[in-house]
């Protein structure tokens, strides 16, 4: 327990007060230094009685970069007090984390808006206790820490580069094909070489062959790792195309410096969790069907044995604010991207009758 600045002002006050009773007679006591020597009293047993309040804190999801969510904190004590609450905040966050409020009368929110790839965190939170008057303060520390992870960025692709992934994912695809079960209807993502050309061409629509056990994907290896320097960079780029793979059906097997993880689609979260804590390092996997490199001034991603840099494979003016591409949406708890429309698909087939990857 320590006086605040009006707490030193009232203690200033009593001692010239005791000074001007001894030079000129002690009214002068009476006047001023008797009130203010009860206040002083009555809040230094006021705050002497608080016991150290008990903080519960309902920390906000994950997310990406931009996004602003609400910290709330249940603060319960014995007796009830005025107070200043300050959340720790670490580099990730932006915002307020201070307020002024009444400890003991329920919860206090604020919010934070994500600022930073990474693990941050929030807490512990300091609260200081004050009198009703404001002349002493008493510190307590609680809540402990809680970790929230930020996400890196996702973009959208190019054309260019959606067709480029979607003939490496049709090369992933092992196709267990059982007999023959019937034509039906082309709908979008549906590989072209079941395009039933000649009933396609009588019907005037797509049609495609439907088989039993259609398919079995294997994982794509993805490896990432850069430079110091270029984390952000190389997490941003695997992230996008990993979650790219995930949203067409094929599982991802990635590692970076930081370690391994494997995705099946549906499970975003466990690539964007774990390229969250990316650091600098050395690519671990070179032979890795997907490639991302972070080098000093670019980022370059290699696979079907061609190398382009990344800024060539983003579409930066499709990227929302919030660093999730246009045509994504929240659903069941995860991100999933649009089904691009049946033309894009079609057009995957190039005039020369081969697939790759264009620079």
């Amino acid at each position: 327990m320590k006086l605040t600045a009006r707490g030193w002002v009232a203690v200033a006050a009593v001692l010239l007060g005791v000074v001007n009773a001894v030079a000129f007679g002690p009214r002068a006591l009476n006047a001023v230094v008797v009130p203010v020597a009860v206040a002083l009293v009555v809040g230094a047993i006021q705050l002497w009685r608080v016991d150290a309040p008990r903080v519960t804190r309902d920390a906000p999801d994950d997310g990406f970069p931009g996004t602003t969510e609400t910290v709330s904190l249940t603060i319960d004590s014995e007796r009830t007090f005025p107070a200043t609450t300050t959340d720790a905040l670490s580099d990730g966050f932006d915002g307020d984390a201070t307020v002024d409020a009444v400890v003991g009368g329920g919860r206090i929110s604020y919010d934070v808006t994500y600022h930073a790839r990474g693990p941050a965190t929030i807490g512990p939170a300091t609260i200081v206790a004050h009198d009703l008057l404001g002349l002493f303060s008493r510190t307590f520390t609680a809540g402990g820490t809680s970790e929230v992870l930020v996400f890196p960025r996702l973009d959208s692709l190019t054309t260019t580069a959606r067709r480029d992934l979607s003939a490496l994912t049709d090369r992933q695809k092992t196709m267990h094909r059982g007999e023959f079960d019937r034509l039906r209807e082309y709908v979008s993502g549906d590989p072209l070489r079941d395009i039933h050309w000649k009933s396609s061409a009588k019907s005037g629509d797509l049609v495609v062959k439907t088989y039993v056990d259609r398919t079995n994907p294997d994982a794509v290896s993805i490896s990432a790792g850069g430079v110091d320097g270029r984390e952000d960079d190389v997490a941003e780029a695997a992230a996008t195309l990993s979650c790219a793979l995930l949203d067409a059906g094929v599982p991802v097997h990635l590692s970076s410096p930081v370690g391994v993880t494997e995705a099946l689609p549906g499970e975003r979260r466990r690539v964007l969790a774990h390229l969250s804590r990316l650091e600098s390092g050395s690519v671990p996997d070179s032979s890795a069907e997907v490639v991302i490199r972070g080098d000093a001034g670019e980022t370059y991603v290699s696979f079907a044995g061609r190398e382009t840099t990344y800024d060539r494979l983003r579409a930066d003016s499709d990227a929302g604010a919030d660093g999730r591409p246009s045509g994504w949406r929240i659903q069941d708890g995860s991100e999933t991207n649009g089904q691009s429309k049946a033309a894009d698909v079609v057009g995957r087939q190039r005039t020369d009758g081969r697939r790759g990857v264009s620079r």
